[in-house]
């Protein structure tokens, strides 16, 4: 039969529902990176801001208060590049099973991935968060050295 879609040496992947299955995954990963990056700048802004204001106002508990944004923003970081992983490994098997010529009608549009204790870990210790632990870093050394107390001085 000409117009039977199994006749295709390219089924299921030029299936239009498979591709489209394939594009909503993709779209997924593509806003999680962005809100992960979206994280990172508006750390980084209000970060900049509290010590310039800090700074100006020779007031180092405002310092204190940069910490805020950084474990906050460090935990959304951490949480989305989690869920991009698991998102990631979904978009991985489904690819897998549409090669291998498994894929059927009970997969179509899946898009559910949660991310397990492994992809949390992971995203923990990826290179893009380590920055955030390097923040808390700085501000202990900071804090040590008294270098806080020298915003004090006018």
């Amino acid at each position: 039969m000409p117009n039977d879609p199994k006749t295709s040496p390219f089924w299921p992947a030029d299936n239009p529902a498979v591709t489209g299955h394939i594009t909503l995954l993709q779209g997924i990963i593509t806003r999680l990176a962005n809100n992960s990056a979206s994280c990172k700048t508006w750390c980084l802004t209000l970060v900049a801001a509290l010590l310039s204001v800090a700074g100006t106002a020779h007031a180092p508990r405002i310092v204190t208060a940069a910490l805020v944004p950084v474990l906050v923003f460090g935990f959304l970081d951490v949480m989305y590049l989690a869920t991009e992983v698991a998102y990631r490994n979904l978009y991985e098997t489904v690819v897998d099973s549409i090669r291998a010529g498994s894929y059927d009608r009970a997969r179509v549009f899946e898009a559910r991935a949660r991310p397990d204790a492994g992809c949390v870990i992971w995203a923990a210790a990826s290179w893009s968060v380590v920055p955030y632990y390097v923040l808390v870093v700085f501000y202990v050394v900071a804090l040590m050295q008294g270098w806080l107390a020298l915003l004090a001085a006018k």
